[in-house]
């Protein structure tokens, strides 16, 4: 620390120190603990579909929302494969190049105010809004995206002041607006800012100049009315995943339709350029994090405060009046922020704070960035303006901070789950459906889940296994569970046949382990989700096969984890299946005496049943009692149901009638 204070006290400006400062900034604000980071949301299904059913597949997949963007990733995935901390790193890298490209923007147009520049650089690159910068292969790619616009725009105001290159350099740009415009829509819009930046850029009176800078973005704007035909009339899946709902609402009554829009771009405003900022501070306090993991974030906060408030006031330079800047950036950063809206309003959305909307703020990260610079440009007292962005910045990254707990919390819940899913399950029968409860995480669905799955349980080339969260699809994407339907469904890109003779019943919810529902047992089980156990019934195991043919792929689940009870737990309840009732037991002795223990009361009932068909019967009964103690009107029917089938096959004996009648006293089951 103190070498790193040393540098800090002896440090000069200069754009090169700047550029470098930003990377030390986004390191800290991204890169703490990136190796702890995997794949979420859509990008887990992308990576199995190009990496297990092929390339063209994911061609397919893109066809239907942004098939140029889904170019982009035909050329990124084979270099950087299946690794998720190198797509990690990328996005943290490419966060930065996005800043420093607007860094240089700003620069070119004004030159004469580096500090606020550099403000709106900062806060660009730290903007807490977009709370997805760790979906690391979706967002990198995204991010490549804004990288051609920023870099055309950069291209394009230099050829302004470069008469000799001029050509060159405009070449380079329309190119680079071309990407952005056949790419994606969220910065589709921010094309316009382009005649604005011209008019700032030119000298001379009012009229010369608007028109010189409408002929030099005629050809942009050719481009952009080129792209906007192929995209209304012959790209035919344009709003396949949006509808224009403001344009309906304008048709249907044009004034209330005006009055929704107006509402949207007034709470747009607010959220994307004041809340934004504030959220941080006040819900610093509210993480549920552990104790050490605090202690980071803390240490986080105010190291970057302190280490940004330091070099904030040795940046040095011969700024002119920060209220020209104010006044001039205004303007162009409230029009930046105009423009953004143009892509997100038009299909009703309002951008927030909480996933997954939080995505829509991130075309308006610029506009909203270049108003605060020039809204802090208005302080006098430069000592409260560099107070105040060392400030935003620190309490932003507090924010990513937290962000990144739950990211990597979810990341070692999805690989638990696969892992326990493994020792469960080896295998599964072609065309099965898995119905699940909502599983405890932020960043996955069953649609995204689906992906590794297949990638475990599914050959080369095959999607053989469908997950569903009984709560949401049951009645819905799967219209029937009565055995005997055949069932289909489209998955980005292939498409699953199954059949409703074929589901399988799960439960997660740790810390309890995995477990494959027990048709029999569970039928009434109210410990299970409502959604669940009206599906338990259902519940076939002769969908999984004994024979092992899951692959756990390496680079995404890393080496076994150890052994603790929901590992022994996990391979009794498959001995169990087979009927290897020795193996039960001999597993139930080892996962008994473990400094470990259930977290479900169920997790003893493989074990109960192990004991008593080995003519143990003092120890299922007392696995039995400790069991029902937990919860008697919840637990006490289903060991009921438990008994009734280990006295269906089990032989009678005196041993076992003697046992039966205890437990029928004990749990009051019915004769």
């Amino acid at each position: 620390m103190k070498k790193i204070l040393d540098r800090l006290n002896n440090l000069t400006f200069s754009p090169r120190s700047t550029v470098w400062f930003m990377l030390f900034i986004a390191a800290l604000t991204y890169g703490l603990f990136f190796w702890q980071r995997g794949f979420y949301w859509d990008e887990f299904p992308w990576a199995w579909i190009y990496f297990r059913l092929g390339p063209d597949v994911l061609t397919k997949t893109f066809t239907t929302s942004r098939p140029f963007w889904g170019m982009i990733y035909q050329l990124t995935l084979p270099v950087l494969g299946p690794n998720p901390w190198v797509w990690q790193l990328l996005g943290i890298i490419l966060r930065w190049v996005t800043a420093v490209l607007l860094w240089a923007v700003l620069r070119v147009l004004w030159p004469s105010h580096s500090r606020p520049a550099f403000w709106a650089s900062l806060l660009f690159l730290v903007y807490p809004g977009m709370g997805q910068q760790y979906i690391a292969l979706m967002y990198s790619h995204f991010y490549i995206v804004l990288a051609c616009f920023l870099l055309s725009l950069y291209l394009s105001l230099l050829a302004l002041k470069n008469e000799k290159r001029r050509a060159v350099l405009f070449a380079a740009s329309y190119l680079l607006a071309a990407v952005n415009l056949l790419t994606m829509e969220y910065f589709y819009f921010l094309e316009f800012v382009r005649v604005f930046l011209f008019w700032q850029m030119m000298p001379g009176a009012a009229k010369p100049r608007i028109q010189k800078s409408i002929v030099y973005f005629l050809p942009y704007f050719l481009i952009f009315a080129g792209v906007t035909i192929w995209r209304m009339f012959f790209f035919t899946f344009q709003n396949a995943s949006y509808q224009y709902v403001i344009l309906d609402a304008l048709r249907e009554n044009f004034f209330s339709g005006l009055l929704l829009l107006f509402n949207n771009i007034l709470l747009s405003f607010w959220r994307t350029v004041f809340e934004v900022w504030i959220y941080p501070a006040i819900t610093v306090g509210i993480t549920g994090l552990g104790p050490l993991t605090l202690t980071v974030m803390l240490l986080l906060l105010f190291s970057i405060i302190f280490l940004a408030g330091i070099y904030l006031f040795k940046f040095n330079s011969s700024d002119g009046d920060d209220r020209d800047f104010a006044k001039q950036a205004g303007v162009i950063g409230l029009v930046f922020w105009g423009l953004s809206g143009g892509s997100v309003w038009v299909i009703g959305i309002v951008p927030q704070l909480n996933f997954s909307i939080d995505r829509f703020m991130l075309p308006f990260m610029l506009g909203s960035s270049l108003l605060l610079a020039s809204m802090i440009a208005l302080i006098k007292n430069k000592r409260v303006q560099m107070i105040l962005v060392a400030l935003l910045v620190g309490f932003a990254a507090s924010r990513h901070f937290r962000l990144d707990d739950i990211f990597r919390r979810d990341w070692a819940t999805q690989q638990d789950l696969f892992w326990q899913m493994t020792w469960r399950i080896p295998a599964l029968e072609k065309g099965t459906i898995l119905l699940s409860n909502d599983l405890p995480v932020t960043y996955y669905s069953d649609n995204s889940l689906t992906g590794p799955l297949n990638w475990i349980y599914s050959p080369p080339g095959e999607m053989n296994v469908m997950l569903y969260f009984a709560s949401i699809r049951v009645g819905k994407t799967l219209p029937s569970v009565e055995p005997g339907q055949p069932h289909e469904l489209y998955y980005i890109g292939p498409t699953f046949y199954g059949n409703t003779s074929n589901i399988l019943v799960i439960h997660y919810e740790p810390p309890g382990c995995f477990r494959v529902v027990d048709a029999e047992v569970e039928e009434e089980n109210r410990l299970l989700p409502p959604a669940l156990r009206d599906v338990a019934r259902y519940s076939n195991q002769r969908v999984i096969l004994f024979e092992k043919q899951n692959q756990l792929p390496g680079q995404l689940y890393g080496s076994e984890p150890s052994h603790d009870w929901c590992y022994y737990f996990g391979h009794a309840e498959l001995a169990r299946q087979k009927k290897d009732w020795e193996q039960v037991v001999e597993l139930g002795e080892v996962a008994l005496a473990l400094d470990d223990h259930p977290n479900d009361p169920l997790e003893r009932f493989v074990f109960i049943e192990g004991y008593a068909h080995v003519g143990d019967w003092k120890k299922a009964v007392e696995l039995s009692t400790t069991s029902y103690k937990i919860s008697k009107n919840y637990v006490g029917p289903l060991l009921c149901r438990l008994w009734s089938r280990i006295e269906r096959e089990t032989q009678s004996t005196p041993e076992q009638v003697s046992a039966l009648d205890d437990v029928r006293s004990k749990f009051e089951c019915s004769p």
